[in-house]
């Protein structure tokens, strides 16, 4: 008897976005294992955030469907959803938080009562995308964009979540620390990621690149 093949991460069927008359995507079609990660790329409002924020329900298709683990993305699943998928966008707001108390937070949610807080893996984290863990204890306000952005991705990976969605997550690191995330994500190979970047390495990283184009064009590449 054949096995049966296991069932993907994210499936995106022949999405259609739009925003009244203009047309982001159209029959877009992802299919996404656990392990695997693809790269968004495209010029600036060819659809690429929109796309995320799609993934994550705050925008709803036009036309066909948005599958996870499954389950179809719905306004009545899309809370449970949610939960499962870790999120970091391109400007994280940390709001008046320490770098330690924004990533302590989501530990005290119900929908994370199942998680265990690890102070080695938090250490484990900021050594991979090298950030000192005394700059933790500082308020937010004092951290340059670069630190922002590794401690919403610290923050994010220490949730463990099934899907994680990335917008333009080293845009703001220095060459070092952006070959040092790179670096991260590479050796992650149960991680699953759709990716917005434009950074080389960290598209390097990925097994497929989908380019979004005008009037809802796109393509895919290996």
């Amino acid at each position: 008897m054949r096995e049966s093949l296991p069932r993907p991460v994210l499936e995106i069927r022949k999405l259609d976005l739009s925003f009244g008359s203009k047309s982001l995507l159209k029959g877009l079609d992802v299919r996404l294992g656990q392990g695997e990660k693809i790269a968004l790329v495209g010029r600036s409002g060819s659809g690429k955030s929109s796309l995320l924020k799609c993934l994550l329900g705050f925008l709803f298709p036009s036309a066909g469907e948005i599958v996870i683990h499954g389950e179809v993305l719905t306004p009545k699943t899309v809370w449970p959803l949610r939960g499962r998928i870790g999120y970091v966008p391109q400007e994280p707001e940390l709001g008046d938080l320490t770098g330690e108390e924004y990533i302590r937070r989501p530990f005290h949610f119900k929908a994370n009562r199942h998680l265990t807080w690890s102070p080695e893996r938090l250490r484990e984290l900021c050594r991979a995308f090298q950030l000192e863990q005394n700059l933790l204890s500082q308020p937010s306000r004092m951290l340059s964009g670069g630190e922002k952005q590794r401690v919403a991705l610290i923050s994010a990976l220490m949730l463990d979540r099934e899907l994680y969605l990335f917008d333009e997550i080293t845009s703001a690191l220095d060459e070092e620390s952006r070959a040092s995330a790179a670096d991260f994500f590479r050796s992650q190979t149960k991680l699953t990621a759709v990716i917005v970047a434009h950074d080389p390495e960290l598209r390097a990283i990925c097994g497929r690149t989908y380019t979004l184009g005008p009037a809802g064009r796109w393509s895919a590449a290996s």
